[in-house]
């Protein structure tokens, strides 16, 4: 069985030479999501690297609070998940939650351009544009407009007024991109990254910090109720608040995912990512290089 694991496992990424990253997304809680980010990101921060987060829409419809509150409850909520994860911190851009299908693309695309040449990362993290359909149409918008910023960012051509900011263009040389596997085709990632379980932990805490979507007492109650209907008990939230049980609950979900893609890939704790490097539109010299190139 093992022998059978190891013969599909992924091939395990290094985190690649750089000091800064950024993490460009649509919602308030995609850089923790259970199909990826939140061990990865710690994995950089943990190694010295300065992150930023970008949230593209203003998370309006996510919560029970009504639009305007939902859109400062998420920012609050965002900026603590981010700050417990390492990251230096949020931009958050303000499009319509769900309705960023009517936005113009190049304007989405350009304030991405102007951040990746602002903070110049060596790495850039998001959703994969290229992965199998993905149902949220903010997903779809913004993996596409910031697959073509992280290019056309460094092309000289491209917004020259940002020289009179003193923003030179920038090519990113390193991606990791995830995709849901729950709906759709699935994702066909390249690589998984190792977790350790401090990174897990804070992956772990950093999810639950989204108790406007996630952690809320309110689903830590319904799922007593199903137990108590079918006489059950989970003896370690017995005693627990509805609040404490929901986070319980939730750290469970992650660690139970960690520990899944790291079992399919022969290692305790795992991510999987789609992964490019600068040589990744030049297959042959690419391969040549890994078999031959040496260090000095």
């Amino acid at each position: 069985m093992i022998a059978l694991v190891l013969a599909f496992a992924l091939p395990l990424a290094e985190l690649p030479p750089g000091k800064t990253f950024m993490v460009l997304q649509p919602h308030h809680d995609d850089h923790t999501t259970d199909y990826g980010m939140g061990g990865l990101i710690a994995k950089f921060t943990e190694a010295g690297w300065d992150g930023w987060y970008v949230r593209s829409s203003n998370d309006e419809k996510d919560g029970a609070f009504g639009y305007p509150h939902n859109d400062i409850i998420n920012l609050r909520e965002s900026e603590a998940a981010t700050k417990i994860l390492g990251m230096k911190g949020v931009y958050s851009l303000g499009w319509r939650n769900d309705y960023m299908d009517s936005i113009p693309l190049q304007e989405l695309r350009a304030q991405l351009i102007l951040l990746i040449r602002k903070h110049r990362p060596d790495a850039v993290l998001g959703h994969d544009p290229w992965g199998h359909y993905d149902r949220n149409p903010d997903h779809r918008k913004v993996a596409r407009a910031a697959a073509e910023a992280v290019w056309m960012a460094g092309l000289e051509n491209v917004h020259p007024e940002h020289a009179a900011l003193g923003f030179k263009p920038h090519r990113v040389s390193y991606l990791f991109l995830k995709a849901r596997v729950d709906y759709g085709r699935g994702h066909h990632a390249n690589r998984a990254v190792e977790l350790t379980e401090s990174q897990v932990q804070k992956k772990q805490k950093a999810y639950s910090t989204h108790r406007n979507v996630y952690a809320s007492p309110g689903m830590a109650r319904g799922m007593r109720q199903r137990l108590t209907a079918e006489n059950l008990v989970i003896p370690e939230i017995e005693g627990k608040s509805d609040q404490e049980a929901a986070v319980m609950m939730e750290e469970w979900h992650m660690d139970w995912i960690s520990r899944k893609r790291g079992a399919e890939n022969g290692v305790k704790y795992a991510e999987v990512y789609w992964y490019s490097d600068e040589f990744d539109h030049v297959p042959g010299l690419q391969n040549y290089l890994q078999k031959n190139v040496v260090k000095k």
